[in-house]
C-alpha cells in the first residue's frame, strides 16, 4: 500500500509539473539567424558611416551595385569605410546596403539645442539630417509599407541588420557645457528612435559607441575639423578643451549598456549589440604590437603613424585634387613624400577626427568576428561586442 501511494504521489507531481510547463507562455525567440543570413543593411549615422548614397536617385542598391549610387565610396576615410567593408568585403552573403548617414549628423540636434525651431516661417516642418530625420524623413516613409507608396525594397526583420553610428557630433555640440541632463535627453531620443525602427519591423540592431575623441588630432594638436591647420586656440585653451571632452565622451558611452538592456527588455524578440569602438581605437593607438596583428590579419600593411595626420592626405586624392569627401572605387594606397609617417594606409588618422580606410577595415573585420563568435550574443539577446 505504501508503495502504491508513493507511486500515485509521484505521478500526480509529474502531472502538475507537466501542466505548469505546458501552460507557461513560450519565451520570444530572437530573429537573429546569423551573419551569413543577412541580405539587407540599413545604415544611420554621420561622417564615419556615410557613403554618399542618395535614396532619391538611381541606381538603387542591387546585386551589381550593392551600395547603390554610392558605389564609388564617397567617404571621409580616403577610401572604403565601415559600411562599404561590411557590404563587399566581410559579407558572408549577397548584401544590399541602404545608407542614410549624413556628415555632421547627430542623434537628435534638438537634444543639444532645444531652442532650434520645429517649423519654418511658413509653418512647414523643417527637414532634419539627424537620426530622427533619417528615420522619419527617409526610412519610414520610403522603406516601410504605407498608404502613399510601396517600399523601395522588400526586406524582412530576420534577414536585415540596422546599424547606427552616432555620438561624435552630439559631443562636439555640447562638450564645453556638458551636463548629465544633456546626455539624458540625447539617450532618451536614441531609445525612442530605436523603438520606432522596431515598430516598423527592425529586429537586429548594431550600435557603435564614440571613439576616444581626446586622442584625435582635433583635440591633441589643434587640427581644424575642416582640414589641417591651427584652430586658433592657445595651448592652455586646447588643453582645457581636451579635458572637457573626455568626461562628455565617457558619460555618453557609459549609457550604452543600460540603453541596450532596456531595449532588450522592451523587445525580447529583438537582438541588439553595441560595439565598443572606443576600446578598439584606444587599444590600437596604445599597443602598436596589437595593431600590427590586426592589420596583418586583414591583409593591411602596418599602421605606423598612430597619433598624427598629414595635411597632404586630408581630403585629397592621389593627384592632389578633391574637395570634400573623396570618391574611390577601392583601397587606394599612395605615398606623398611630404608625409613623413608613410603612405596614407600607414596612418591611423586621416584628418582631425576621421580615421583612414585601413582603420575602418579593422573595425569592420572585428565587428563581423564578434557577430560570428557571439552567436546570439549576451544571454542570447545581444550585448557588448569588442
Amino acid at each position: 500500500m505504501h508503495h502504491l501511494l508513493l507511486r500515485l504521489t509521484t505521478i500526480l507531481l509529474s502531472s502538475l509539473i507537466a501542466i505548469r510547463f505546458s501552460t507557461a507562455a513560450p519565451a520570444p525567440s530572437s530573429q537573429w539567424r546569423g551573419w551569413e543570413q543577412i541580405d539587407r543593411i540599413f545604415v544611420f549615422g554621420a561622417s564615419y558611416a556615410a557613403t554618399g548614397y542618395n535614396w532619391l536617385e538611381e541606381p538603387a542598391p542591387s546585386p551589381q551595385h550593392p551600395l547603390g549610387n554610392s558605389n564609388r565610396c564617397k567617404t571621409s576615410s580616403n577610401g572604403p569605410n565601415l559600411a562599404t567593408y561590411l557590404t563587399t568585403t566581410f559579407n558572408a552573403s549577397k548584401i544590399l546596403t541602404y545608407n542614410f548617414a549624413f556628415p555632421g549628423a547627430s542623434i537628435d540636434e534638438r537634444a543639444t539645442h532645444p531652442e532650434l525651431p520645429q517649423t519654418d516661417k511658413d509653418g512647414k516642418k523643417i527637414s532634419r539630417n539627424d537620426l530622427v530625420g533619417q528615420i522619419d524623413g527617409a526610412f519610414i516613409p520610403h522603406y516601410t509599407p504605407n498608404q502613399k507608396e510601396a517600399p523601395k525594397t522588400v526586406w524582412s526583420g530576420d534577414a536585415s541588420l540596422f546599424i547606427s553610428f552616432f555620438g561624435i557630433n552630439d559631443i562636439l555640440s555640447s562638450y564645453r557645457d556638458h551636463s548629465t541632463a544633456t546626455t539624458d535627453r540625447i539617450m532618451a531620443s536614441y531609445a525612442a528612435s530605436l523603438d520606432r525602427l522596431y515598430a516598423h519591423g527592425a529586429r537586429n540592431f548594431l550600435l557603435l559607441n564614440i571613439p576616444p575623441m581626446p586622442d584625435a588630432p582635433y583635440f591633441k594638436t589643434g587640427e581644424t575639423a575642416s582640414g589641417h591647420g591651427d584652430d586658433g586656440l592657445t595651448p592652455s585653451a586646447r588643453a582645457d578643451d581636451r579635458r572637457n571632452v573626455a568626461p562628455a565622451v565617457a558619460d555618453l558611452n557609459s549609457r550604452f549598456p543600460a540603453l541596450a538592456a532596456a531595449f532588450q527588455q522592451r523587445h525580447p524578440d529583438a537582438t541588439l549589440w553595441y560595439y565598443d569602438t572606443h576600446a578598439l581605437f584606444a587599444r590600437m593607438m596604445a599597443q602598436p604590437a596589437l595593431t600590427l596583428r590586426y592589420t596583418g590579419a586583414y591583409g593591411l600593411q602596418p599602421i605606423r603613424e598612430l597619433h598624427d595626420s598629414c595635411e597632404f592626405y586630408t581630403k585629397k586624392d592621389p593627384e592632389g585634387k578633391g574637395n570634400g569627401y573623396l570618391e574611390f572605387l577601392g583601397e587606394v594606397d599612395y605615398r606623398d613624400e611630404r608625409c613623413g609617417g608613410g603612405s596614407v594606409g600607414e596612418y591611423f588618422w586621416l584628418s582631425a577626427l576621421h580615421p583612414t580606410w585601413a582603420v575602418h577595415k579593422v573595425l569592420a573585420g572585428r565587428i563581423v568576428e564578434g557577430l560570428k563568435e557571439g552567436g546570439l550574443g549576451l544571454n542570447g539577446r545581444g550585448g557588448r561586442l569588442e
